[in-house]
């Protein structure tokens, strides 16, 4: 029986790639593999096999048997409802800012239980991760430049930079306010 449950991160994540053109779950794993999609999305090797069938109960893809690489496969695509869900749901997420839940945030509001001196060796190491993750994205987003990857997908890339960048301005005032007391 279908229904008009919300699309859930996984399943966005599908229709997405399946707007791309029709895929078997084969496929699909290889490129969320080479898109290095698991870190921003819910897509695990079993998650897409489920989130197929469930999306095709729901009547938002359709699968047919075809003959791939000499083998028969189960070939997905994404039909008028699921692409229409999924336009909906882009519309929806691109509009509404997402409220994250930082563990760094509930390790500062306890922070008076750790010595001051442990405090700022962990924020400095934190920090020091922060940057490498910058370098990381930067490299990636160099990478994906040369790929001649579309300006949408090379944003991915860069918008943890700026996120990464922002904490790292917040942790210099704080530990500075830390040291000032």
């Amino acid at each position: 029986m279908p229904s008009n449950a919300p699309l859930s991160n996984a399943d966005t994540a599908l229709l997405g790639l399946l707007c791309e053109g029709p895929m078997h779950p084969w496929q699909i794993q290889e490129v969320v593999e080479y898109r290095d999609m698991r870190f921003w999305t819910h897509l695990s090797q079993s998650t897409i096999y489920k989130q197929l069938r469930s999306l095709q109960r729901d009547g938002r893809v359709r699968c047919r048997p075809m003959v791939c690489d000499g083998r028969l496969r189960k070939v997905y695509s994404v039909t008028r409802k699921g692409r229409e869900a999924l336009l909906a749901r882009l519309r929806e997420w691109l509009a509404e800012p997402e409220h994250v839940k930082w563990r760094v945030d509930l390790a500062t509001y306890n922070l008076h239980l750790l010595p001051r001196r442990q405090v700022l060796a962990s924020l400095k190491t934190y920090r020091r991760k922060l940057q490498e993750g910058i370098a990381c994205y930067r490299e990636l987003d160099a990478f994906l430049e040369s790929c001649g990857c579309p300006v949408h997908h090379r944003a991915v890339a860069r918008r943890p930079v700026h996120l990464l960048e922002a904490e790292i301005r917040w942790l210099d005032e704080f530990v500075a306010e830390l040291k000032r007391r």
